[in-house]
């Protein structure tokens, strides 16, 4: 009988130590990823206040009801427009005010990482339609009428005082695309968003022409960061 014991005792024992070491090596695997907060979703802001929210895989315009100058009735975009950009005779930039993305955590609570070009992590985006048909980019084949459907209405620009995570919006043309944003920490995306439509109205302005095309001083080939 007590040899028994002695087996199941010895037996029950190494089922736990086998149950430890499994629980043991996971949990040093998910301690070497998760040694960050991570992002679960993102918000978009100018002054304080939030353009757009992305969270549980949807986009939510317009949250604080600051900023209804980047939406349209009946358009489930954000609208890129002369009411937001700096874009006249005096300031023919063609881009908005910077703005900011600020990361959202698994309890919804927006957070900052470091703003460090010799950190971990940096962000990058992707637009669905290319930047240009051609080899080579030139202002002039970005405004070719018969093409401007099948690329890329507006682009982003960052410059270094924006840091990591601030950015303009720039418009080029009149239409419609998508973009998304990845965090990306050390060499793997930690978080990819889902596309978010932009869309760049065509509206009544002097420095707009009959094509729909923004006559800002930008290069329209400018997509990365100096």
């Amino acid at each position: 009988m007590l040899t028994t014991i002695k087996k199941t005792t010895l037996a029950l024992c190494a089922v736990f130590a086998g149950a430890a070491l499994f629980i043991s090596c996971d949990t040093t695997s998910v301690d070497d990823h998760d040694d960050h907060q991570d992002a679960q979703g993102f918000v978009i802001m100018q002054n304080n206040a939030e353009i757009v929210r992305f969270q549980n895989n949807q986009y939510v315009w317009n949250p604080d009801g600051a900023w209804d100058d980047y939406y349209r009735d009946d358009i489930d975009a954000l609208v890129i427009s002369p009411d937001v950009l700096e874009f006249s005779e005096a300031n023919p930039r063609g881009m908005t005010p910077s703005v900011v993305l600020r990361w959202i955590d698994g309890d919804g609570d927006v957070f900052d990482l470091p703003d460090d070009e010799s950190g971990d992590y940096s962000l990058t985006w992707e637009w669905e339609k290319p930047n240009t048909l051609t080899e080579e980019c030139s202002d002039e084949a970005r405004e070719n009428p018969e093409a401007l459907d099948q690329i890329r209405p507006a682009n982003l620009e960052q410059h270094g005082s924006d840091g990591l995570w601030g950015f303009h919006f720039r418009a080029d043309h009149a239409g419609s695309d998508r973009v998304r944003f990845s965090l990306i920490h050390d060499d793997h995306s930690d978080f990819t968003s889902q596309w978010m439509d932009v869309v760049v109205a065509d509206d009544e302005h002097a420095l707009i022409d009959e094509n729909g095309i923004y006559m800002h001083e930008r290069s329209k080939c400018r997509v990365d960061r100096p």
